[in-house]
Parts: structure tokens; sequence; C-alpha cells
């Protein structure tokens, strides 16, 4: 089976658009016009146009018309995540540079966020990924929390870049990961992490929260981590068993 019909149409607009027919600041023609051009429905035509918006080629402002804002899509970074295996491919593909390691108390808030006992102690390893393929862009700004004795073990690893600290842990101290609870959710970015993603503060962002269990069922690292909303795309694989 083939791509959908409006994939192939933003596309086919995508090509256009990068080969110079219509000119950053331009219009685009009227809806009926495209629709009208590729044999659809105004509705197909408007999922094929939502492409190229999320991808920030247009905007689109009604009573105006459709508005060419680049001439290529802002880069994207895609993590495909269906196991710990792809976890921690993802760690080789983002690229590490840690800002801090300082020890932190759990209060009310973080215990919440985390589901780290209140009152206990951790080391806090905030740190951002870049893309490498794009260097000059942070992928994400992430605060990991690590009981003392298991970031001790690992400091002398942390600037190594690639690996998870999950898998510095392990390497270092053999306890492994057995299973990681995430949960995703939509957030306004702190002016903190915003000052790393080039984001305005405020800006629309994703938070992940991972939970890294060993095989006791022992909770040893927790990453909280927020990604710009318009440069990371997260796909999930669900396959009939």
């Amino acid at each position: 089976m083939g791509e959908p019909r409006y994939v192939v149409i933003a596309g086919d607009l995508m090509k256009k658009i990068a080969a110079g027919k219509w000119p950053v600041g331009e219009l685009l023609p009227t809806e009926p016009e495209l629709a009208a051009e590729y044999g659809v429905s105004r509705e197909t035509l408007r999922r094929a146009l939502k492409r190229l918006e999320l991808g920030g080629l247009i905007s689109r402002h009604p009573g105006t018309g459709t508005r060419v804002e680049r001439a290529a899509p802002v880069a994207a970074f895609t993590a495909q995540l269906g196991s710990v295996e792809e976890l921690t491919q993802y760690g080789e593909a983002a690229v590490r540079s840690v800002l801090s390691v300082e020890p932190v108390t759990v209060d009310a808030a973080l215990a919440e966020v985390t589901g780290l006992a209140e009152g206990s102690r951790q080391v806090c390893v905030t740190s951002v990924r870049r893309d490498p393929d794009h260097a000059d862009e942070v992928v994400s700004w992430a605060r990991v929390y690590l009981g003392p004795e298991d970031a001790k073990a690992v400091a002398g690893d942390l600037e190594e870049g690639r690996q998870l600290i999950a898998d510095l842990i392990e390497a270092r101290t053999g306890r492994a990961v057995e299973r990681v609870v995430q949960q995703v959710r939509a957030v306004s970015v702190s002016a903190e992490a915003a000052a790393h993603l080039a984001l305005e503060p405020g800006s629309p962002g994703l938070e992940f929260v991972r939970r890294y269990y060993d095989a006791s069922g022992v909770l040893f690292e927790v990453t909280v981590s927020t990604h710009a909303g318009d440069r990371f795309v997260y796909e999930t694989v669900l396959q009939r068993r």
C-alpha cells in the first residue's frame, strides 16, 4: 500500500517550496486552487498543509492566506523507543554534555515528579543532549537523579557523552536496568530549560520522566528531560501479538 494522498501532496509542496516556486514571504495558491490542482478534497489538502505547518515551512492566516516561512523544514530529532535496548540506542544517538553535578535533598515537589522518597539524598546531574547531525541544536535539557554511591561510581565517566548514565552504572557496579517506567506530558518550558533549548520561557515542550528499576525492583535512577515541542519527534511502534 502506498503513502496516503495527503503525505504525497505534502512532499510535493515541500519540493516546490525548496525549488523556489513560492519564495519565502509569498502566499501559496488558495486551498480551493490547490485542492483542484491535486484533484483532492479540501480536507485532504488541509491535512497536507498541516504537515508543512508543523515543519515550520508555512503559516496559515484566516482571511489572508498561507504564507511561506522557510524553504526547508525545521530539523527534528526523532526517537523511536519501544524497549530498553532502543532507549540505549537513543543515548548513543544524542551526545550528552554535562552542565553541573550537585547534591540535592528531595523535597515534596520533586518527590511527586520523580517518585523518589521525600527527604532522601540524591545527586543531580544536569546536562543537555545534542543531535550529532546538527551539533548547534540542543535536543533536550535534563536532570538525572542518582543515589550518592552510584553517582560516585560513574563520576569519572559522565563526560563520555554517548552512553546512558544507567549503562555507565551497570558497567561500574553491575546493577542493570530491568524495567523503565516512562511518563510523557506537555509542559510550558521553564526559563532554565528555555535558555539551553533556544526557546522563549513558557514555550510548548515535552517532558519525559523515566524511572529506572533494577532486578530487585529498586528505583535507582530518575531522568526528567525537556524537549522543544517543534524539534523533537517521539515515535512508538505498536505491534499486535
